[in-house]
């Protein structure tokens, strides 16, 4: 019998199970951008940042929790910040390179980063390669998927960026950290649908069951065990975000419509003007009727949303 190979050699295969899966997934994916029309906010990001720091063991209270939600900065905890500006810009970033990684240090090791020097790491019970190895191996990941765009599909190639990461172990610890936020990035790069999607917390909620089917990637020596299972997740994920979105009270389509066509890109405006641009002399009526469904909706944003009732409140198009 072979001997098993340790984990950063394991090659992938696509089985029809993998393939049926990823059919499955793209599905679902496609079924969520038809039901969500909004663009990711403050809670998106707020939800995307909270499971990893409690991997890093910093928990916030609900209190900090819904500051965040609401845009507001945490400045008795800086990484929540710097967490959240990356977030959202995941769009923008291009996580399949090394630069990415440099900046994930500088934010999550501000200290220093904690270079490993043997063969294990703290968060991974598998041998690791040698560290004079790990640039060539991480070099080799990062050009492979690359070059294999438009070849191998997206979700395929995020998968196995995350398996090697975590196998290839570049830092003493919170290697997994890194491999979610570089998986989820490459996600949300390819189609930004995948914003709304709580992937983080399933990542960190199925610990034990993602430490098995590396187990099982070990003991099959392929990665095919792994894909399986992190296919399986994201569909749970995606089908929390449309349980979640049918949960949403309807809007009033309408009058949204009618404020978001009255409103233009890149102003703010007071309910007083919105009230003129509309034509209407009731503010209340404004408020309850446009205002509220179309922030609901998150169409449109609050310039203060740490204090709703801000007599100096302005509106602004998403």
């Amino acid at each position: 019998m072979p001997k098993p190979l340790e984990p950063y050699r394991c090659p992938f295969s696509i089985s029809y199970e993998i393939a049926a899966k990823l059919s499955d997934v793209t599905y679902r994916l496609g079924k969520l951008s038809m039901i969500v029309k909004t663009k990711p906010g403050e809670e998106e990001a707020a939800l995307a940042v909270v499971p990893l720091l409690e991997m890093m063991e910093v928990n916030l209270r609900n209190a900090q929790i819904r500051r965040l939600k609401e845009g507001d900065i945490l400045p008795s905890v800086p990484l929540a910040n710097e967490l959240m500006k990356l977030v959202k810009k995941y769009r923008r970033l291009e996580p399949y390179n090394l630069e990415f990684l440099t900046t994930l240090e500088n934010i999550i090791f501000p200290d220093g980063v904690p270079v490993r020097l043997s063969r294990r790491a703290e968060d991974f019970p598998y041998p690791v390669p040698m560290r004079a190895k790990v640039e060539d191996l991480l070099n080799g990941i990062f050009n492979f998927v690359n070059n294999a765009n438009g070849k191998i599909h997206p979700i395929i190639l995020a998968s196995v960026m995350y398996f090697e990461l975590v196998a290839i172990a570049r830092y003493r610890k919170f290697n997994s950290i890194f491999a979610t936020i570089v998986f989820k990035a490459a996600l949300v790069k390819y189609d930004p649908i995948f914003a709304f999607t709580p992937i983080e917390r399933y990542l960190k909620n199925r610990k034990e069951e993602l430490d098995a089917s590396f187990a099982a990637c070990v003991e099959k020596s392929d990665m095919a065990p792994f894909l399986s299972f992190i296919l399986t997740l994201i569909g749970k994920a995606i089908d929390s975000s449309l349980t979640k979105v049918d949960k949403i009270p309807p809007v009033k389509k309408p009058l949204v419509n009618k404020l978001l066509a009255a409103m233009q890109e890149g102003e703010y405006y007071s309910t007083l003007q919105l009230c003129e641009l509309l034509g209407l002399k009731s503010r209340l009526g404004v408020q309850l009727n446009y205002i509220r469904p179309a922030l609901e909706a998150k169409v449109i944003a609050m310039s203060n949303p740490g204090s709703p009732n801000d007599r100096m409140q302005r509106y602004y198009k998403l």
